[in-house]
């Protein structure tokens, strides 16, 4: 089976739940013996590469060798995934080179994942709509209902034109089946690695860390925390989101710490007493929830959008205010911090609260797990390339 990525985020560094799943979707893919090409810009504004040295040096830090072709784009293999990077940026251009990559190629199948910037979705259609799977995974670059940020009739009927449409929560599943009239199937992507996960619960030392500081996902909620709780140590790891005005936030901040993102997440969470995920916008479902809780890490969350789901049915969801969107920036209304603060002060002065909280966690996460294995993307592939054979 031959696999064709398009994607709108850089492929490596993966330090977003989005591309990171798409990463090891591809990896899982082609452990498996199928043939797997991913399309994706070579530069980012921040959280990866922003020059062709940054480029370089990434690509080289990982073992794998950076070359030049002939129409402005960048090729490597990683993984057994080969990956071809854009380094063109009109609409136009990375339309025409991801239809060549389409006819070079003859992909069985052409994943489309989020489509941000509604380029990509076009040309794969267009090429062969029944061998499309869109794989949606942010709400809010959906083109209709309430939370998106761009409403867009075309975009939508691209969406209804493609074979299938992947949804990674039941969250998302509603919203495009209330609001687009479209159909979903809720599937998994291989995420979380094959284990085994230690447990890194750790009830006396640790940090209390943000993954992705910035305004959508609750960087004033945790700045609040952190000023309520000045004699714990906190941590923030920044990735797409974090901007100069969170960066300066965050080190005016005696007890913050800011800690390099890595590909390891082991590096991160192994220091992490609890996680805290505070976020003020519709999450499409969470991915680092689960990840931490499958290392018996306890996980305070926000109680919106997909979040309830990926806690499992474990304690330690908070109501919040959604962000209000003015201007194409996020706002952050007023908040209740009061549930936050007594969240964290029962798990942390009450080894037995938060020893069974991580015992809870973990054992509800590999649960989990084992449900993804059953129902993810890889499987639903195969399947579809059996009966369209």
């Amino acid at each position: 089976m031959k696999v064709l990525l398009l994607q709108d985020q850089v492929y490596l560094p993966s330090l977003g739940g989005g591309n990171k799943s798409s990463r090891l979707l591809l990896e899982d893919l082609a452990s498996k013996g199928h043939d797997c090409l991913a399309f994706c810009p070579a530069l980012t504004t921040r959280a990866g590469p922003t020059s062709y040295t940054d480029l370089v040096i990434e690509i080289a830090k990982r073992g794998a060798d950076l070359q030049l072709s002939a129409d402005h784009c960048y090729g490597y293999s990683y993984r057994g995934v080969r990956v071809e990077l854009t380094g063109l940026r009109s609409k136009r251009d990375i339309q025409d080179q991801a239809r060549k990559r389409i006819e070079r190629f003859k992909p069985d199948w052409i994943l489309v994942s989020d489509d941000k910037r509604r380029l990509l979705l076009e040309p794969a259609v267009q090429s062969d709509a029944s061998r499309v799977v869109q794989i949606i995974q942010t709400v809010v670059h959906l083109p209709f209902g309430p939370l998106s940020h761009r409403v867009s009739r075309r975009q939508a009927d691209l969406m209804r034109r493609a074979r299938k449409l992947v949804v990674i929560s039941n969250f998302v599943k509603r919203y495009i089946r209330d609001h687009g009239q479209l159909d979903s199937i809720i599937s998994y992507l291989p995420v979380y690695g094959r284990g085994p996960y230690r447990n890194l619960g750790n009830f006396s030392q640790g940090h209390l860390t943000m993954i992705n500081p910035c305004i959508e996902k609750g960087l004033d909620i945790f700045l609040q925390i952190a000023s309520k709780l000045p004699e714990l140590p906190f941590a923030a790891v920044p990735t797409w989101g974090t901007d100069d005005r969170a960066t300066l936030s965050l080190v005016s901040r005696q007890n913050v710490q800011i800690i390099p993102p890595e590909d390891d997440l082991d590096e991160i969470l192994g220091k992490t007493r609890v996680l805290i995920v505070p976020s003020i916008w519709f999450e499409t479902f969470g991915y680092i929830v689960v990840e931490s809780m499958l290392r018996g890490i306890p996980v305070v969350a926000s109680d919106i959008g997909g979040l309830p789901e990926s806690k499992l049915g474990v304690d330690y969801l908070i109501p919040v205010n959604p962000a209000i969107r003015s201007n194409n920036a996020f706002l952050c209304p007023a908040q209740n911090i009061s549930p936050w603060i007594g969240a964290l002060t029962q798990l942390l002065s009450d080894y037995e609260v938060y020893d069974r909280c991580s015992m809870q966690s973990q054992s509800a996460a590999t649960k989990f797990l084992r449900k993804t294995r059953a129902h993810s993307l890889t499987n639903l592939l195969l399947s579809l390339n059996i009966a369209k054979s």
